[in-house]
């Protein structure tokens, strides 16, 4: 009989012990005939309610934490209140580098640190990478541009089919390819394999690359 009753004792100690958390001690009044460890925990959190009511808010998430966990061994799961929330996690940082660069594009080139990268929802996606840009008299134009077409086996047709793959073309015959970053294009984006490739992926025809 009295394994029977344990667990509608708990539950009604466990509505009672909220009560006494949100009440001054003295409204708060243990029925008669709680089993031991039950007259502990309501104990404990009519001690929890009077330092809450003094100004310690620690106190009384204790008394609810020790309530809750006194349900918990016995099988019962705690009702709302008794258990403190989780805290919030951290926001994470922004990694996005500062640039003139606007949030709004999809691709930023900066031309004086022969960098880039991919933006997604105003934050950084992908990079930044290494670059290299047009050499002198084949400068890479500063501007806003939108992406015109791909093309994944491209080559050069005026300087002698040199291979150009992942070309993605955003500003007349200039576009993001493969090719050796430390080595200055005809007006060209130079990047390494891996970084061609997903900018080739990522960047779709119509979308924004900005350099400056």
């Amino acid at each position: 009989m009295t394994r029977r009753l344990a667990r509608p004792v708990l539950a009604a100690a466990a509505a009672l012990a909220m009560a006494a958390a949100a009440a001054p001690v003295a409204s708060a009044q243990a029925p008669g005939a709680l089993p031991p460890q039950l007259e502990q925990a309501f104990a404990q959190a009519q001690a929890g309610s009077a330092q809450a009511q003094a100004g310690s808010a620690r106190a009384e998430a204790d008394a609810r934490t020790a309530v809750g966990g006194a349900l918990e061994a016995a099988g019962i799961t705690p009702p709302p209140g008794l258990v403190p929330a989780p805290p919030a996690p951290p926001t994470p940082p922004d990694p996005t580098p500062e640039s003139p660069c606007p949030r709004t594009a999809d691709a930023c080139i900066d031309l004086d640190g022969e960098r880039s990268w991919l933006q997604e929802d105003g934050r950084l996606s992908y990079g930044p990478v290494p670059i290299s840009h047009g050499r002198p008299g084949w400068e890479t134009p500063p501007g806003t541009f939108q992406v015109t077409r791909k093309v994944r086996d491209e080559v050069s047709r005026i300087f002698d089919n040199a291979p150009m793959p992942y070309s993605v073309y955003f500003v007349g015959g200039i576009a993001f390819h493969e090719g050796d970053s430390n080595i200055d294009s005809h007006g060209c984006i130079h990047l390494e394999h891996d970084a061609a490739v997903t900018y080739f992926d990522r960047l779709e025809v119509g979308e924004t690359v900005v350099v400056f």
